[in-house]
């Protein structure tokens, strides 16, 4: 009798441990092969059963029992909602602990590119995937209520950046960071500012870095566009910006500037209004705000896109009229019946281009 009771207590253990050395095999053998891993979102409110027998159905988990039974003792190890990435090598042992803690989360990025107009950036929120779109049905002033920033234009709000967010995260969360973000980077431009500048406020620096912004192509340009804003501002000269034009006609813009979009009222119109526009018109970069804070000290008035991206810059307007007509052959964009967009303003207003109170800014 005690010879059958021993071996009924070595063959238990030997069971035992035959069990335990396979389930200590199965726990720390890698389940990931592919070299890209394997993407897995932990739904809100799913139990671990589900997940395991999920992931045994995607063929991840050999043995689902096998993983239900390690995590069993485990019951206030809850599971952390998001998406995660199971990298190439991962073990049920690591997949466990990652969708237990929370570790290693799949991040998407989503960049904002200077120069976006806020509609852009709405239109490309819309399009990111695994956000939660809860701006969608808002108006542009509701969700800067939403971001504490009510009766002010979202326009030039957000800071160019590239900003990571996990599945299920909200695009407002996206839009609150970049705002943030813009104010850090705005009021440490402004901090750094350079004596005797035009601006009232910094407010009034971002105006002038979204049009730098939009004018500049190169960052090299930027502080010398800078400074001919400044010199124009200065001797309250009329800025003449094609681009505040564009922003003005809206959707209306069909990649020409025409007569007429020059001589329309709008608030948005340098040509004719006199200083900076009512709201910034793009979101600036940081080269752009710290070239609309600490500006080139120069002596130009105006300058002429040279077709590469660069421009011409001239202090006076004999030189600049020079300059229009050496590069006119890179104006092809802005014709007007077939007519350059300046040659017809030049012989509609010509007598008023005789003086530098008056003069033509750009050509693009």
């Amino acid at each position: 009798m005690k010879k059958v009771y021993s071996y009924t207590i070595v063959l238990s253990a030997f069971i035992l441990c035959c069990f335990v050395s396979i389930w200590v095999y199965f726990l720390f053998t890698p389940a990931v092969t592919q070299d890209e891993g394997y993407v897995y979102y932990v739904r809100p409110g799913i139990t671990k059963r589900l997940v395991v027998n999920e992931l045994a159905q995607q063929g991840i988990i050999t043995h689902p029992v096998l993983l239900l039974i390690y995590g069993f003792p485990q019951k206030n190890a809850a599971l952390k909602t998001g998406e995660y990435r199971f990298a190439k090598g991962s073990t049920p042992y690591s997949i466990w602990k990652q969708i237990t803690t929370g570790t290693g989360l799949l991040y998407h990025p989503f960049a904002i590119i200077p120069g976006w107009t806020f509609k852009q950036l709405r239109a490309e929120l819309l399009k990111a995937q695994g956000l939660r779109h809860v701006t969608a049905a808002l108006s542009d002033n509701q969700i800067m209520e939403r971001l504490g920033y009510a009766n002010l234009s979202p326009e030039g709000e957000f800071f160019p950046d590239t900003y990571y967010y996990t599945r299920g995260n909200s695009d407002l969360s996206i839009l609150k960071r970049a705002s943030h973000l813009m104010q850090v980077k705005l009021q440490a431009a402004w901090d750094k500012r350079s004596a005797g500048l035009p601006y009232q406020n910094p407010y009034e620096a971002l105006i002038a870095a979204s049009m730098i912004e939009k004018e500049g192509y190169l960052d090299s340009e930027r502080p010398i566009i800078a400074g001919v804003l400044m010199n124009r501002l200065r001797k309250n000269m009329l800025l003449q910006i094609d681009a505040t034009v564009i922003f003005g006609l809206g959707d209306r813009y069909d990649g020409k500037i025409y007569k007429q979009n020059l001589l329309e009222d709008t608030p948005y119109n340098t040509y004719l209004h006199k200083g900076l526009p009512p709201t910034p018109i793009a979101m600036p970069g940081l080269s752009s705000l710290s070239a609309a804070t600490m500006p080139q000290q120069n002596d130009f008035y105006y300058y002429v896109a040279k077709g590469d991206g660069s421009h011409q810059f001239s202090t006076n307007l004999q030189a600049h009229n020079e300059a229009v007509k050496t590069n006119k052959q890179n104006k092809q964009n802005e014709t007007v019946n077939n007519t350059p967009v300046r040659e017809q303003i030049e012989s509609s207003i010509g007598s008023q281009l005789t003086t530098p109170s008056n003069p033509l800014l750009m050509t693009h």
